[in-house]
């Protein structure tokens, strides 16, 4: 019988965002916005786009600043929070990482899940990917969340879940992630926000949105 552990580190925010500071993740990923990514993207547009520069300016910082060796480090931005994970071969990489990620303009908060121990095999990368393949598969088959609400990160068969939900999203989502075949892990680092605050937050982002093509034209 396999056992789930599932770890929550949750951002509650009903009367306004409170960000979780701490740890730091590092690996390259994003999507360029597209028009319906920024329909259904509960960030800002601003947001969006940064977290792309975000991943790619931590990553160059991560990757200089640290003493080259086989390490192996993935960075993920989602609303101004990054996530470093992969693998370092010292404590002392793994919080200078965490530092340095810290320490970039934008940068919000920090969850360094960095391991201390050798990279691992091409075939467990390979086996991540699928596994996140997969991940975001039984995300979309509960038909109550989006994909673009969230950005899905599997490391070692330990699955990262970010984005922006409410609480019964949260839920959901963390339930569906572990009985995924392979996951022996979830980190759940979602902002959680009351429906009522999302609303409002998807508001002011048609109205932003609105005002920026407004005075394009």
């Amino acid at each position: 019988m396999q056992v789930i552990k599932l770890v929550s580190v949750a951002t509650i925010a009903l009367a306004g965002a409170q960000l979780l500071q701490g740890c730091a993740p590092l690996l390259v990923g994003g999507a360029a916005a597209t028009t319906a990514t920024v329909v259904t993207d509960r960030r800002s547009t601003g947001a969006i786009v940064n977290d792309e520069v975000i991943e790619k300016k931590v990553y160059l910082s991560v990757t200089n600043g640290i003493t080259p060796t086989e390490n192996h480090i993935t960075v993920t931005s989602y609303d101004r929070k990054v996530l470093l994970t992969g693998e370092v071969d010292s404590q002392e990489a793994k919080d200078k990482a965490g530092q340095l990620a810290a320490g970039a303009l934008d940068v919000e908060g920090i969850y360094n899940e960095l391991a201390v121990r050798k990279p691992v095999s091409a075939s467990q990368r390979l086996s991540d990917s699928l596994l996140a393949t997969k991940v975001r598969g039984v995300i979309v088959g509960t038909k109550k969340i989006s994909l673009n609400q969230m950005k899905v990160v599997v490391d070692r068969n330990i699955a990262y879940l970010m984005g922006i939900l409410t609480p019964e999203e949260a839920a959901i989502a963390k339930k569906a992630v572990a009985g995924v075949e392979g996951i022996q892990q979830v980190v759940a680092l979602f902002s959680v926000e009351s429906p009522e605050m999302i609303e409002m937050r998807m508001k002011n982002n048609t109205n932003s949105q609105k005002n920026s093509e407004s005075s394009a034209q």
